[in-house]
């Protein structure tokens, strides 16, 4: 019965029982409930079902890299995966940075260097540069699928560095920041390795 029927249809001797039907009448010729959801009013254009997106929330690999990282530990690990060497020293401090597609990186040694009294210090000063820091920077891309980043140098600590591409790798392990070049790359006095920096979130 329609709403405009079931108004008409009440009686003008009808007490307060008889309008009360009229209402429930109405209320159900008005409202229908859509099966799987909450009431809707008829004639309502029905909200498409939205499926799930089991992708959002899911960063992708370039925006968990994406932020500041800083330094925990540099270890150069031997071919049984345990540390063999500190290439920057028990105490490095430095920071990798990842943002709108350019990378950052910088490392130096807190050890405190010595020199010796018969040559000029500014010559000694050169010689620990080169093994006590490291930095360069410049445009990079991530690919989430390796696990990698690859970053072409526009500036750099030393000149040979400029204009190269390096390629780094990086994993995550309970909040830290894994990162390193390919393994077994690392070559110094006929042995090799496989350098690790640690990290953690800073921003």
């Amino acid at each position: 019965m329609s709403a405009s029927r079931a108004l008409h249809a009440v009686p003008l001797h009808c007490g307060f029982a008889c309008v009360m039907r009229a209402l429930v009448v109405l209320a159900a010729a008005t409202v229908v409930a859509a099966p799987g959801s909450l009431l809707a009013v008829r004639g309502a254009s029905r909200a498409p079902r939205m499926q799930p997106d089991l992708h959002h929330g899911l960063p992708t690999a370039a925006e968990s890299l994406a932020g500041r990282w800083r330094l925990l530990a540099a270890e150069d690990l031997g071919p049984g995966g345990s540390v063999a060497r500190h290439p920057w020293g028990a105490h490095p401090v430095g920071s990798i940075v990842v943002e709108s597609g350019s990378c950052y990186l910088q490392i130096m040694s807190t050890d405190v260097p010595s020199f010796v009294v018969d040559k000029p210090v500014a010559e000694q000063m050169k010689a620990m540069l080169l093994s006590s820091y490291i930095a360069y920077s410049g445009p990079c891309t991530v690919n989430e699928t390796e696990g990698s980043v690859t970053l072409k140098v526009h500036a750099a600590w030393r000149p040979d560095y400029v204009g190269t591409e390096q390629k780094r790798y990086f994993r995550f392990d309970n909040g830290k920041l894994l990162f390193g070049p390919a393994p077994n790359s690392i070559r110094s006095g006929g042995e090799t390795f496989t350098r690790r920096l640690t990290l953690e979130r800073v921003q």
